[in-house]
């Protein structure tokens, strides 16, 4: 099948700074999976108009920094990256607003997740790889913080 580009265009993205501590476990995990599984993750993001149309979007990740720090991974990464959406005849508002604000996110966490995995890749546990976030459940969750 031949792709069709978006509507939606990544002009640039940087990672803003990243963490990594490890607190070895007081005996190897026997299943990884379930250790990574029971991390807590916080996710935040912000996003910002900026000039000729474009959105800038801020995405931090903190992985297993709560107030019950579990061995093994202690993860923070901040991202930003800058969106433009083309002007397309027939999309409708809601699509477009799909694209701003879902999509952005989306697209970021992808590559905060590739970055948490790079930076975890030579580590004592092996790659973290972030599992995959219920994004409804992460705006629901923002909105009701921001209309406070």
């Amino acid at each position: 099948m031949l792709a069709k580009p978006s509507e939606i265009q990544l002009q640039n993205f940087a990672v803003l700074q990243s963490h990594f501590n490890y607190t070895p476990p007081k005996k190897f995990p026997k299943y990884l999976k379930k250790l990574f599984d029971d991390y807590e993750i916080d996710i935040d993001f912000a996003h910002h108009p900026i000039e000729n149309g474009a959105i800038q979007v801020f995405t931090k990740i903190s992985i297993n920094n709560g107030g019950n720090t579990l061995p093994g991974y202690s993860l923070f990464i901040e991202g930003a990256g800058i969106f433009f959406i083309e002007e397309k005849e027939g999309i409708e508002i809601s699509e477009r607003n799909n694209l701003k604000f879902y999509s952005t996110v989306s697209i970021l966490i992808g590559y905060l997740r590739n970055s948490l995995s790079n930076m975890t890749a030579s580590a004592p546990l092996g790659p973290y790889l972030l599992p995959p976030i219920d994004l409804k459940n992460l705006f629901k969750q923002k909105n009701q913080t921001t209309q406070l």
